[in-house]
């Protein structure tokens, strides 16, 4: 199976309209004379990643976040984009992309990670015209109504998290609207749910300032909202490889793979960002 038929399968569940627009879906490095033996799923490609493909011995990353999202302008072992592309090329692993379409599943980002906060869904902040149960985001309710405090002290530690928050118009909050990475300018879409508090990651100040007295937000960083998007997506691989009678490993990365260190775990972050350049 080429890397494009393999991509092909993929969207029988993760299909490429349902992703926001501008998103770099689909095969983004694929090496000549290429067949798909084993696959590694991951949030995002790094030296880290790749490492531990080549260690297990799988040809196909299936990432979450894109490699390339943007134009390279040139490919230098400096930047570590082009490095990753390089890489995986002369190690003959392809690269598949599937990013906002893992969002927009039933079963994905954000329908998981609702479930892992004890947010029972209700819908998708922006249903799927074309598929039921598809879209993006999440919105729902708390078993029971709760202090803000409470549910930041709770994502705080599910997600094991620094988090930055506002207070809404009450101190207490029971609807919530969740998007998992950046998704602070759904602002206005969480207001309009009717939501007494937004989880979402990479928000501004001057949201903040927007949002205070107005709608609770909860801010526990990109990567914590993100981290358990490997062994979702891996789940989801498995699942559609068995359902076509294929048989195909699929392994989910362990790799911590974000840059960002924090106050709370300095000694641990910075021995895990460590780049070794090859």
């Amino acid at each position: 199976m080429t890397a494009d038929e393999f991509y092909a399968l993929l969207q029988t569940e993760l299909p490429a309209d349902e992703a926001m627009a501008g998103d770099r879906l689909g095969v983004q490095v694929e090496p000549p004379d290429y067949r798909v033996r084993s696959v590694l799923t991951c949030l995002e490609v790094t030296d880290a990643v790749l490492d531990e493909a080549e260690a297990c011995g799988c040809n196909c990353i299936v990432t979450f976040h894109p490699l390339i999202f943007s134009p390279l302008a040139a490919l230098r072992y400096t930047d570590r984009v082009a490095r990753c592309a390089l890489r995986a090329a002369s190690a003959g692993i392809a690269i598949i992309s599937v990013h906002t379409t893992l969002d927009a599943h039933p079963s994905g980002t954000n329908a998981e990670l609702a479930t892992m906060l004890g947010i029972i869904g209700e819908r998708p902040l922006f249903p799927s015209r074309q598929r039921p149960g598809y879209g993006l985001g999440i919105v729902g309710h708390l078993p029971a109504r709760c202090h803000i405090n409470e549910l930041v002290q709770l994502v705080s530690d599910k997600l094991a998290a620094t988090v930055r928050f506002c207070i809404g118009v009450h101190q207490t909050v029971e609807r919530v609207a969740l998007v998992a990475g950046s998704g602070s300018s759904l602002l206005d879409a969480a207001l309009d749910s009717g939501a007494d508090a937004f989880i979402t990651a990479d928000v501004k100040y001057h949201t903040f300032h927007q949002a205070h007295g107005r709608i609770a937000i909860i801010d526990p960083g990109h990567y914590e909202m993100e981290q358990h998007v490997p062994a979702i997506l891996a789940d989801i691989v498995r699942r559609i490889v068995a359902t076509h009678g294929i048989e195909l490993p699929v392994t989910a990365s362990n790799a911590r793979t974000t840059p960002v260190c924090t106050g709370a775990s300095v000694k641990r972050d910075i021995e895990r960002s460590t780049i070794s350049l090859h």
